[in-house]
């Protein structure tokens, strides 16, 4: 499941912050990008996502790309898994 994988990915990036420094290592687990072309032919499960979504609205690709230029320029950020989705998982 999702939820199996993402933990994987958590301790797999503390594991490797830890191990390999002073390599930064880091994830981001975007929610459903709303605008990516993936989507673009889902209306029906797009609409079932935002209403399971605080404020009803999808993550942008731009959200992501925000979220990526921020663990690229921030060097004392090290071992983070980002979640970018909106508040989507809390529900």
């Amino acid at each position: 499941t999702v939820t199996t994988v993402n933990g994987g990915i958590n301790t797999m990036i503390h594991s490797l912050a830890v191990e390999l420094a002073p390599i930064r290592f880091n994830a981001i687990h975007p929610g459903i990008v709303g605008d990516s072309p993936f989507w673009a032919e889902k209306m029906q499960a797009i609409e079932m996502v935002k209403q399971r979504t605080p404020g009803g609205r999808l993550v942008t690709m731009e959200d992501v790309i925000g979220a990526v230029d921020f663990l690229l320029a921030n060097n004392g950020v090290n071992g983070v898994n980002l979640t970018v989705d909106r508040g989507w998982m809390l529900m």
